[in-house]
Formats: structure tokens, C-alpha cells, sequence
């Protein structure tokens, strides 16, 4: 009955985050935010203490830190806006001891699924501290993307705080009112064309130049007016002046020229790995250096895609200047400002030679002159044991494949689940057939394998679906695979760098985008370990409706977002419902930093057509 007083409440006040344009409310150079809360509202979870409160929508949720309350607002301004303060008036004080300390969040799951039960709701340090939790009130941040119009826009994300902790005195303080007034000063330059002389920029080194010039005939016939540009052009300043300290960043400052001058929205990078012993590339790649678990580093092509901070300067992900990118370790200086939001559609094809270039660009023009069956294949298991996370024996990937039909309605669906039927590269053959539009797998990955387990089963794995299996998918309509694991599309495999698998110089995804006469037409997946969130934490997305975790955060929630964007936001086109999941994903869990989520956003990669019409122009 407590849930559904709360959804009324949330129906009636909020929604999780507000879209709204400055110069609409009464005052032109501010913005006044005014939000009432409850008295916390406290029940006793075995040898702690859980906190609600009505007029908070979502919940600060970092793990080993206390769970409290929170209210998130977003709002949409235009690109160029200059927040010059946020100031926060509260109601009068009050205080509050309590019988048992707050529950603290969750510790992150191992990515083999099998954590130590007794380090699950393992304190922080920060209970043995005076200091108040949160640290104040509020927290803001400001970032800087495309929003559902194809726009460039400025983004000011709040977080409110009803109550904060004391945990040395084990007491609360909390408020029934925050009024905050946001003064801005919107700026006269706007850096974009008004109209556009190329939707789409293609980057190549030369040496696969001719293959492509076939994909822009292609692509203008359908109207993507296409710019074909080689690297070499790039570094030798054939169309702008080379910025930038490696070749990286001189590809990334090329990318927001070509935003200003051309009105560039989608990017195309072409090359993967030059095969070898010795780690080359075709086309550059950026690292990321973000401690978890034993990964230090893995590739991010969210880099070239994230080109302006949240205030409208160039994003560099290495703002400690120390030539390491991406840098994000706790309890250290050594720490990196990212914005996250993408600033175009952006996706790679991983071609290591002319012949492999040529089926991605022949299985694109026919997918986009076909007229596809509006079919989804849907598969998973039990990933994890929830019950030590607050769950009920939840069935991870088959609820977040269920979610996923949510948001297409309309399409057929064929479904690999356990204990149904064996999870199999043979039944996810024949649930394929013929073929269908997207594909859906959640559950564990490697770089070569995909696979789930069985109900309450950990120790055993199911068969999944290896690169070996892929020379027998015949499939004649290629569908959109998204494939929820670690490391599922980890494209910077060689013979002597294939960990967590047999040695391959390929990974599962770009295998099914080179794969002939079947296989897919472009894969999303990620390149290192995205945070998993199985059990039950509460309402972490903060939409109101308060649902198993393993849908409302970490790598099932991103994967999710996707389909929405798809089903639910009209996005037609293939690198839009990538920026969409981002977006959003980056929207709930940037603030505060985590490092685990930040993996699962700079790893959620799209190799593959951003530009890629979903299902073909032939409707």
C-alpha cells in the first residue's frame, strides 16, 4: 500500500526529471524551483534503518554510503546558457534520532556474479565520521549534448536533498521545503550552422577510401548528404587546423570543426585493428583509465563523441592535463572532469581489411533497401544470486528482455529463456529464422561468448552462443543485436590478447557484423565490465514505479533505454537510440561519480551505421 501511495503522490508532483527551456518562467534571467517534502517517513530493515520521503523521486544510492532520499530535476537550456549561480533557501531545521544507522547502498556485484555475502552492505568509512551526509542540501551539474530535436543543448541536472545524516551521532536533520533560484545569462554565440551542408561525416585512412565512396552514393540517395574525409586529411590540415596532442584529439577537434562549419550530426569511424602480434590501428583508439575490479584500462569511442563540456569548451577527458584520459580513481587526485553526454551519432566499423569493409558496406545498403519484419529474438536466465541483494529469485535477463517488449508492442517476438528450453546457439538459430529486426541478450559475456545460467544454478553455465557457433546463422534479414555481458564487444582482441576467452583475434560482436550471409547488421555491447544491480534498492531510476533493480540501473537499464528510445521516443535512426540510452543513463547515475557506472557509459559502445535507417526505408 506504501508503493502505491507514493506513485499517486509522483503521478501528481513529479516525473523524474523536468524538460524545461529558460525564458519560460516569470523572471527572464532566473529560474525558481520550490519543492515540499514529507517528514521522513522511517522503517526497520533487520539491523538498519530505511528513509522515504514523499516529494523525493529517486534516491542517493553510492555504495557503502548511507541511502538517502534524493529529488532529481533536469532542465534543458540553450547551448552557450552560462549557470551564474544556484542558491538554495530551506525551511527550518529539524532533527531526528534514530534507533539503528541508515542501511547503507549495495556494494557493487563481482562481474562472475559470486560475491562475498558478508561484504554486500559493508559500511564505509564515512559512518565513523561527524561530517553531515550529503555534504549540503544540493548538488548540480551542467553538461552539454543533443536533445530529441537533434539540437545542441546545455543540460542542468539537480539534485535535492530532503534530509542529511550524522552518522556519529546516528541522528537526522531534514527540511519540508527547498526554494532554489537558478540565475543565468544566455549567450549570444552560437557556434552552429543554421543549416546543415553534410548530416553525415565519414572518417577513414585512405587505404579504404574507394570501398566507401560506394556507402556515400548510397547514403545520398536517401538524402544523408555525406562528407567522405581520410585521416590523412586530418593531420595534414587539407580542411581545418590540426589540433590536438595525439591523433586522438586531433580526430576529435577535426569532429567539432566539423560540427560548426558543416552541421555534422552523424560520425562514422572506419577501421579496427591491423592484425598483428603488436597492438596497431587502422583507425585510433582511446583509452580510458578508470579502476574496477582488475581492469585499469579499456576503449572508449564515447570519447570522439563527447565534444563540448558544460560549458561549451571543448571536453578533454584528461582536465588534470596529465596525458591520461578518462581518469576516475577513488580516494585519489587523480581525477578527470567528463561531460558524457554525446554531441553527435556516433558508431565504428572495425573492418581490419578491404574484404571485411566490403560486406559491412553491401549488408548496409541492402538492409536499408529491404523492408524488414518487425520481429525481436529475446533471450535469457538467472544472472545472479539477488536474494543477499534484496531480491526474490528474480530472473534477471528474462526480466529486462520482458521489459524490453514493453516498448515495442507491435512486434513479434521469439523468446530463448530458462528453464523453458536450453539456452543455445541452436535455439537461438531457430528463434532467428529467417531474421528479424533487433535481437536482445542479457546475461554475462566475455569478449568471445555469450552466456546465463539456469534458475538458483551459478555454477553452471548454459552453452550461450560462441564465435564458433556464428559460421551456421544464415539469416537473411540481419537484425540490431544488443548484447548485455562484459567485455561483448571488446574489439581490441589479437591472438595474444583474448583474455576471459579462447585467444581470438576477433570478439562476439564485430564476428556478427563481418559475418556473410548472415550474422548481424550492427551490434551494441560494451569493451569492459558495465556495473551489474541485481535484488531491490528502491526506485533508482526515479520514475515512480519501483521495480527490480536489474531494470532501473546498471547495464540492463542502459540497454533498456535504448528500446525506448526506439519504441517510445520515435528515434529512427541507429545512432540516435545509442545517444538516447547515454543520455539518459548518464542523466540518473554521472551524479555522484561512481566508477561503475562510469564504465557502463564510456563502454556501451555501437559498432555499426549511426546513420543506419532501423528496419529499412522501405516500411
Amino acid at each position: 500500500m506504501k508503493i502505491i501511495q507514493y506513485l499517486v503522490v509522483f503521478a501528481l508532483i513529479f516525473s523524474s526529471f523536468t524538460i524545461l527551456s529558460i525564458g519560460q518562467e516569470a523572471s527572464k534571467n532566473e529560474i525558481i524551483i520550490d519543492i515540499d517534502f514529507s517528514a521522513p517517513i522511517i522503517s526497520e530493515d533487520k539491523s538498519f534503518v530505511n528513509l522515504d520521503v514523499i516529494g523525493a523521486n529517486t534516491c542517493l544510492n553510492e555504495p557503502g554510503k548511507p541511502i538517502i532520499p534524493m529529488c532529481t530535476k533536469k532542465y534543458v537550456v540553450s547551448f552557450g546558457t552560462i549557470i551564474e549561480s544556484v542558491k538554495c533557501e530551506i525551511s527550518e531545521i529539524k532533527t531526528k534520532t534514530l534507533t539503528n544507522e541508515i542501511k547503507p547502498a549495495q556494494q557493487p556485484v563481482k562481474p562472475d556474479g559470486k560475491s562475498d555475502n558478508k561484504e554486500i552492505l559493508k559500511k564505509g568509512p564515512i559512518y565513523q565520521t561527524e561530517e553531515l551526509f550529503p555534504d549540503d542540501w544540493f548538488s548540480y551539474s551542467i553538461g552539454a549534448g543533443l536533445d530529441e530535436n537533434n539540437e545542441h543543448k546545455m543540460f542542468l541536472t539537480l539534485q535535492i536533498y530532503p534530509l542529511r545524516y550524522n552518522p556519529s551521532e546516528n541522528k537526522i536533520y531534514y527540511i519540508d521545503n527547498a526554494k532554489l533560484k537558478i540565475v543565468y545569462k544566455e549567450s549570444d554565440n552560437n557556434p552552429f550552422p543554421t543549416t546543415s551542408e553534410y548530416n553525415l561525416l565519414i572518417l577513414t585512412p585512405t587505404k579504404f577510401l574507394k570501398q566507401l565512396e560506394k556507402l556515400v552514393e548510397h547514403k545520398e540517395s536517401f538524402g544523408i548528404s555525406t562528407n567522405l574525409v581520410t585521416l590523412d586529411e586530418i593531420y595534414n590540415e587539407d580542411y581545418f587546423p590540426v589540433e590536438g596532442r595525439d591523433d586522438p584529439e586531433k580526430i576529435k577537434y577535426f569532429i567539432k570543426n566539423a560540427i560548426e562549419e558543416w552541421g555534422i550530426k552523424y560520425v562514422l569511424l572506419v577501421g579496427g585493428r591491423i592484425p598483428g602480434i603488436k597492438e596497431k590501428w587502422h583507425f585510433p583508439i582511446r583509452y580510458v583509465n578508470i579502476w574496477a575490479w582488475d581492469e585499469k584500462s579499456y576503449i572508449s569511442d564515447l570519447y570522439f563523441a563527447d565534444i563540448y563540456n558544460g560549458i561549451g569548451e571543448f571536453s578533454t577527458w584528461d582536465t588534470n592535463e596529465n596525458g591520461f584520459y578518462g581518469e576516475w580513481y577513488e580516494n585519489s587526485s587523480l581525477l578527470d572532469d567528463m561531460d558524457l553526454y554525446p554531441d553527435v551519432y556516433l558508431g565504428r566499423l572495425p573492418c581490419r581489411v578491404k574484404f571485411e569493409l566490403n560486406i559491412m558496406i553491401n549488408k548496409i545498403i541492402s538492409y536499408e533497401n529491404s523492408k524488414l519484419t518487425k520481429k525481436i529474438v529475446l533471450s535469457g536466465g538467472d544472472n545472479f544470486d539477488d536474494r543477499p541483494y534484496g531480491g526474490n529469485d528474480e530472473k534477471e535477463g528474462e526480466l529486462v528482455c520482458n521489459k524490453t517488449m514493453e516498448y515495442l508492442p507491435d512486434f513479434e517476438k521469439e523468446c530463448v529463456y530458462t528453464p523453458q528450453m536450453d539456452i543455445s546457439a541452436r535455439n537461438l538459430r531457430r528463434a532467428l529464422g529467417k531474421g528479424a529486426i533487433f535481437m536482445h541478450l542479457h546475461g554475462h559475456g566475455s569478449p568471445t561468448r555469450w552466456t546465463t545460467h539456469k534458475l538458483l544454478n551459478y555454477d553452471e553455465w548454459e552453452d550461450g552462443l560462441f564465435i564458433l557457433d556464428l559460421p551456421l546463422f544464415f539469416n537473411k534479414q540481419y537484425p540490431i543485436v544488443v548484447i548485455g555481458g562484459c567485455h561483448t564487444s571488446m574489439f581490441n582482441l589479437s591472438m595474444t590478447n583474448s583474455p576471459w576467452g579462447l585467444p581470438s583475434f576477433r570478439g562476439l560482436s564485430d564476428w556478427l557484423i563481418v559475418k556473410v550471409s548472415g550474422g548481424a547488421i550492427a551490434t551494441l555491447g560494451y569493451t569492459c565490465f558495465p556495473v551489474a544491480t541485481p535484488g531491490e534498492s528502491g526506485d533508482l531510476d526515479g520514475n515512480g514505479i519501483n521495480e527490480p533493480d536489474c531494470v532501473e540501473s546498471g547495464y540492463g537499464y542502459m540497454q533498456l533505454r535504448f528500446f525506448y528510445g526506439y519504441g517510445e521516443q520515435d528515434l529512427d535512426y541507429l545512432g540516435e537510440c545509442w545517444n538516447f540510452a547515454i543520455g539518459n543513463y548518464t542523466d540518473h547515475f554521472k551524479i555522484p561519480y561512481e566508477r561503475s557506472h562510469i564504465h557502463t557509459i564510456h563502454g556501451f559502445v555501437l559498432l555499426g551505421d549511426p546513420s543506419l535507417k532501423i528496419g529499412g526505408y522501405k516500411k
